[in-house]
């Protein structure tokens, strides 16, 4: 094979290509997306339908059933449960895992159109269901929100505010709270006007959940789609509550006449947040899948700052856990390894083929790194756990093909064979076996690479970064040490 030639008389080219590299490394190294774990997709989607003043049994029969149904005829279907309780029903939907992630939007498009027409089969009653598909959400930061001498709902009011500023932030994608407290309105009954009256608490609990009950109005045909419609309860407030109307044996009275209505938290708190013995509230952030996650964390983390300052006083934040830090240190940690790795591969070689040799399959390595940065960027490639311990894995297996080249250039050269002669002879003889070598090194990963499941799209970056540096090294092999050790090896 010629390539050493070639490039050996078009130099200019070479070092083109080389500061090519050099930058194009640099310049990915720093736009490529920075993950803590590779980004997967979960196949597995939720249908949540709330049915006011159902029973469990009649959850299931009426709408559960109703939607496992419809949802049945889907494709690539693994399973369907579904859990129906008073008021609601739940059905989850998992897809088999050799379902593309490419493909995963489209399938749930397909089961949002099912689930629109299940609702035409739904009873009378029944509200518009709520689709979920986005449960791969990793919430990579988590601050809590402490405030001495404030309520709870004075709180998750300013929590509130909080989210809407942060969701402005350049790469944050989703924030949900935990620690927050449900509010409902109790009401207590007064037993001796109920007898006095002969009033049951079922009678005012059978107008409470008519006066609150959807009522269904019928449906809206347009020439494209048929639209449900349905009139709201006339509960919008406590005042309503206490305003509902009564019959007694002496006539019509309100409920505030015959009930105490307040409005309180729900007890016993659920999902309940403290933060050194003080009640709190956590905001969960999830990043963009794209997204830089050390910078982002930055700009998250001055926008806290800056927003908790124009707090009243009493209001205070802490990091419970930030993803950022971790990314920082793992992609600190993989430089620190590189380099080590680097200085370690020409320390041995120095040892046994000389301080020249040395240094230049160290710069080879170096180079092969660089280069897999650009490709592994536009393959869609990020930088985490994965990927990084794949360079890592690659480093000893990268300076083979240079080690071949290099004691050959070595050897002939001992031979006294022509200076020209001893840098190609090899490189000539060697660039088939070597390239064959270096395919079946890849074949060794190619099933980690081909896995249709989660785990192949987990530990997909291995096979990609494998074959990417790999087949860098052998073309560096070929082309850069034969250049290099003309220009550092001493003349004979």
């Amino acid at each position: 094979m010629k390539i050493s030639e070639f490039f050996y008389k078009r130099q200019t080219l070479f070092w083109s290509l080389l500061v090519m590299i050099v930058v194009g490394g640099i310049l990915s190294y720093s736009a490529m997306p920075k993950l803590e774990d590779p980004t997967i997709s979960i196949k597995q989607a939720t249908v949540i339908t709330y049915y006011p003043g159902a029973s469990a049994h009649e959850v299931e029969l009426e709408v559960s059933k109703v939607l496992e149904d419809e949802l049945s005829t889907l494709s690539n279907v693994n399973k369907i449960y579904s859990y129906s309780y008073d008021n609601m029903s739940v059905v989850t939907v998992e897809l088999t895992l050799e379902v593309p992630p490419e493909e995963m939007e489209q399938r749930w498009d397909i089961l949002r159109r099912k689930v629109q027409m299940a609702a035409f089969k739904l009873p009378q009653g029944a509200m518009q269901s709520i689709v979920i598909d986005d449960v791969s959400d990793i919430y990579g930061m988590f601050y809590s929100i402490t405030a001495d001498g404030y309520s709870h709902a004075e709180m998750q009011k300013y929590a509130e505010l909080l989210k809407k500023e942060l969701l402005k932030v350049d790469g944050v994608k989703r924030i949900s709270f935990f620690g927050t407290r449900d509010e409902q309105i109790n009401i207590t009954l007064s037993r001796d006007f109920l007898a006095r009256n002969s009033i049951f608490p079922l009678q005012i609990m059978t107008g409470i959940d008519a006066l609150n009950k959807p009522v269904n109005a019928g449906y809206y045909t347009s020439d494209e789609q048929t639209i449900k419609l349905e009139v709201e309860g006339k509960i919008k407030s406590e005042e309503d509550l206490k305003n509902m109307m009564i019959k007694t044996s002496s006539g019509l009275v309100t409920l505030r006449d015959v009930a105490d209505i307040t409005r309180e938290y729900a007890e016993p708190q659920k999902n309940g947040f403290w933060i050194d013995g003080k009640p709190a509230i956590a905001l969960l952030i999830s990043m963009e899948p794209d997204a830089i996650v050390p910078k982002v964390g930055k700009r998250t983390d001055k926008r806290m700052e800056e927003l908790i300052s124009q707090l009243p006083v009493g209001f205070e934040y802490d990091k419970v856990y930030f993803q950022p830090d971790r990314v920082s240190e793992a992609v600190h940690s993989f430089l620190v390894n590189l380099v080590s790795s680097i200085i370690i591969v020409i320390a041995i070689l120095m040892l046994t083929m000389g301080f020249r040799s040395g240094v230049i399959i160290g710069i080879g390595l170096l180079l092969t790194v660089l280069g897999t940065f650009p490709i592994l960027l536009a393959s869609g490639g990020t930088l985490q756990r994965i990927s990084l311990g794949a360079f890592i894995v690659a480093m000893g297996m990268l300076v083979d093909n240079a080690v071949v080249v290099m004691d050959g250039i070595l050897v002939d050269r001992s031979r006294k064979f022509a200076p020209k002669q001893s840098l190609f002879r090899t490189a000539k003889n060697t660039a088939m076996p070597l390239l064959g070598a270096t395919i079946i090194a890849l074949v060794a990963f190619l099933p980690v690479g081909l896995s249709p499941d989660t785990i192949g799209e987990y530990a997909s970056d291995l096979f990609l970064v494998m074959a990417i540096s790999l087949l860098i090294s052998w073309f560096l092999a070929l082309t850069q040490v034969p250049i290099f050790a003309s220009k550092m090896l001493p003349a004979r």
